[in-house]
């Protein structure tokens, strides 16, 4: 592997103080455990800020979770599927702890949020071996990097070369769908905790469900259609 990648999916935290460095939100440990569905690999490149990531492997990486520490809104199961969101930094391998954060205050950018959303909703479930789990990180890296307005890994300042093959066609007509998507999960991300004087290493993009709609009970509804019956009853005898 070329550059090790680092991710996005479901989480929870730990906590972790470093030599004065303390993590302000909720924290969690997490010991890198490989690809879960194995690499594609091609060539990347952002003419934005002039780079190229040459035989670089896109899919969905595993990991172990542990240490939680702090009230978290994600429920820690042990183990943990993810997707990078960091191309220029080199994911740490060895047990790593995390802060949580929103991922609307770590990226500052609505849009680029609610599409991450989209994409989620719409296509992680479809996410089930190499070439759909390597469709589904390229096309994350398109929303998070783009920046011509319109998403498609053939064009644009962020694009993937056809050493991808199948996966960036699927990205592609997944991201041409996006904007027919709701939005049903609250994406945050774990930033990993920098040791002073160590490497730094990739964050990830971790999302839980949104909670459902609050709807009144029937018999709620049926005291408050007698009420305003009753309201209307006097408002006509007065």
């Amino acid at each position: 592997m070329n550059k090790k990648l680092k991710l996005l999916a479901i989480a929870s935290l730990s906590g972790a103080m470093f030599a004065g460095n303390v993590a302000a939100g909720p924290t969690i440990d997490l010991d890198y455990q490989g690809a879960t569905h194995g690499f594609n690999s091609g060539n990347l490149s952002n003419t934005a800020t002039s780079s190229n990531y040459n035989n670089y492997n896109a899919g969905m990486f595993n990991f172990t979770t542990s240490n939680a520490v702090g009230a978290s809104p994600i429920a820690w199961t042990g183990a943990l599927d993810a997707f990078c969101i960091d191309l220029d930094v080199v994911l740490d391998e060895s047990n790593r702890t995390y802060e949580l954060k929103t991922a609307d205050s770590y990226f500052n950018n609505a849009n680029l949020v609610s599409s991450i959303s989209k994409l989620y909703t719409g296509y992680q479930s479809s996410v089930a071996g190499v070439g759909s789990s390597a469709a589904f990180q390229l096309a994350l890296w398109e929303v998070i990097y783009e920046t011509g307005g319109s998403y498609g890994l053939q064009s644009g300042n962020f694009q993937a070369d056809t050493g991808f093959s199948g996966s960036r066609t699927l990205a592609d007509g997944w991201l041409a769908g996006l904007a027919g998507q709701s939005e049903d999960y609250v994406m945050y991300v774990l930033d990993a905790v920098t040791v002073p004087g160590g490497a730094d290493s990739q964050d990830l993009l971790v999302f839980t469900p949104k909670p459902p709609v609050s709807v009144p009970e029937p018999g709620t509804l049926a005291l408050l259609g007698l009420g305003l019956a009753g309201l209307a009853a006097r408002r006509k005898k007065a």
